[in-house]
């Protein structure tokens, strides 16, 4: 469940409410992307010690572990909640930071089409020129079935020899 400003404000003392506060939407876009990382890191630290307090608040309740600490025993209700402030604040903190890790990847994206586009319009065309004929032509292929070595009025001619040879030898 969504804890407002104001619930929040009360869970928290002040160095852990400036940090969260700093996370809300108009702030947190005016934040450096240093910034940004420690508060990351920070908020993690927080909503871990929390997590694990409660942790610890529940296994006292429960009669698992001894209490240690202070006479007052508390419940695990409130590093429960402050738990959640911070995973709350902590997932507005990584939101922000993948916005700005797209908006540079679309911009690098962007630039490197303009630069790909900018040195293929440099490029030299690789289209013939517009003349009339813009090359020698296509290159003759000769048939090699069509080179003989005997010219095509002998060929005939041979072959009525070499029968008229024949028949005189069967006789």
């Amino acid at each position: 469940m969504a804890i407002n400003r104001k619930g929040e404000k009360s869970l928290l003392d002040h160095d852990e409410w400036t940090l969260v506060e700093s996370t809300h939407l108009p702030e947190v876009k005016s934040l450096s992307d240093a910034d940004l990382a420690a508060a990351g890191k920070r908020l993690r630290d927080l909503r871990n010690k929390q997590r694990d307090l409660g942790h610890e608040k529940r296994r006292i309740a429960r009669g698992k572990a001894e209490p240690r600490g202070g006479s007052f025993p508390g419940t695990y209700e409130g590093p429960k909640r402050k738990k959640q402030v911070f995973a709350h604040a902590l997932r507005r903190v990584n939101d922000e930071a993948g916005r700005r890790s797209a908006a540079a990847s679309r911009a690098s994206i962007v630039e490197s089409q303009h630069r790909a586009l900018a040195k293929k319009r440099r490029a030299a065309s690789t289209r013939p020129a517009n003349t009339r004929t813009a090359a020698a032509g296509k290159a003759e292929i000769t048939n090699s079935k069509s080179v003989t070595k005997v010219h095509g009025a002998k060929v005939g001619s041979v072959s009525a020899q070499g029968k008229k040879a024949q028949a005189k030898k069967d006789g």
